[in-house]
């Protein structure tokens, strides 16, 4: 991804592997995804706004877990074509909804995914944002970084997908927590984060009431854990002192290092600033964006300062 190679690419995603992140990354050279570092990368670029953008793909299940899905199609309904769209909907309301629906009333792929040990966690976030929430798998974290949760407790071992979804809902149901957190108040956390002694804190107190909730169900198909999952960025000094990047990421042209991420958020350096800077990648994802040895936006370095 250097300025110096002229064209366009999109970014179609991330993927998380051993704690580090890659970012997808697609050309109309070379259509196939490729995964590129994203610790140390450098990105130079503006939105072509007379092109396109490219669907970033779907995920699909099945007994040996999930697989990202590419696609080639232009973009027709938010930052996917209308098909990839459908699929990850009815897949989302598929596994969300399987303990309600029932094995037989699902897909049988889905199904045989969710035939498969489970984890039921709490997570907090570094604004003090909490939810309770699942991962497939018996060695956990992937998960939790994807989502960008700071502190986490797992607290039970569950033999399948669809047992795991009725303590997930007897838990938001009987505690009022919730299954989802904001990104925008993940990105507030970062800026104004709690201590992490007062996260901690908080976390452990709603970990008791949560095995409290658990304990009186007489519920089979389940086992106690007491696991704690700490985000790998936690001692990373960039993370303490961070400021919202100063510009529209959608307009003008851009020039950031990134450091590290944590979710989809990443920490990153600009030229002719000493600040490392908090972005939001989101907004990229699945738009042509131009790569050149062109001057930066002079007008949207002007207004990121006031």
């Amino acid at each position: 991804m250097t300025s110096q190679v002229d064209g366009v690419y999109y970014l179609t995603g991330i993927r998380w592997k051993n704690n580090e992140p890659s970012l997808r990354v697609q050309t109309d050279e070379t259509p196939s995804a490729v995964l590129v570092e994203a610790r140390g990368l450098n990105l130079r670029f503006r939105t072509d706004v007379e092109k396109q953008g490219r669907c970033i793909g779907r995920t699909e299940r099945s007994v040996d877990g999930s697989a990202y899905v590419e696609c080639l199609s232009p973009s027709t309904r938010g930052r996917q074509c209308e098909r990839c769209q459908v699929i990850d909907n009815v897949s989302a309301a598929n596994m969300h909804q399987a303990h309600r629906k029932g094995r037989d009333s699902i897909d049988q792929r889905m199904a045989a995914y969710l035939s498969h040990p489970h984890r039921l966690y709490v997570a907090i976030f570094r604004d003090g944002s909490t939810k309770v929430g699942t991962t497939r798998g018996s060695d956990g974290g992937q998960r939790l970084v994807e989502q960008g949760a700071w502190f986490a407790k797992y607290v039970a071992h569950v033999e399948d997908g669809f047992l795991v979804r009725e303590l997930e809902d007897l838990v938001s149901k009987s505690i009022d927590l919730g299954q989802a957190v904001d990104t925008r108040k993940k990105f507030a956390g970062h800026l104004r984060g709690q201590r992490n002694s007062e996260l901690e804190t908080t976390l452990k107190d709603l970990t008791f009431e949560v095995g409290k909730v658990l304990r009186t169900q007489e519920i089979d198909g389940w086992g106690s854990l007491d696991e704690t999952w700490a985000n790998p960025a936690l001692n990373d000094e960039r993370w303490m002192d961070l400021v919202a990047y100063p510009g529209a990421l959608t307009r003008g042209a851009h020039e950031f290092t990134i450091h590290s991420m944590v979710g989809r958020l990443a920490a990153c350096d600009r030229p002719g600033f000493g600040e490392t800077f908090l972005l939001d990648t989101q907004p990229l994802l699945g738009r042509p964006l131009e790569r050149g040895d062109f001057e930066l936006d002079k007008l949207v370095l002007q207004e990121s300062l006031f």
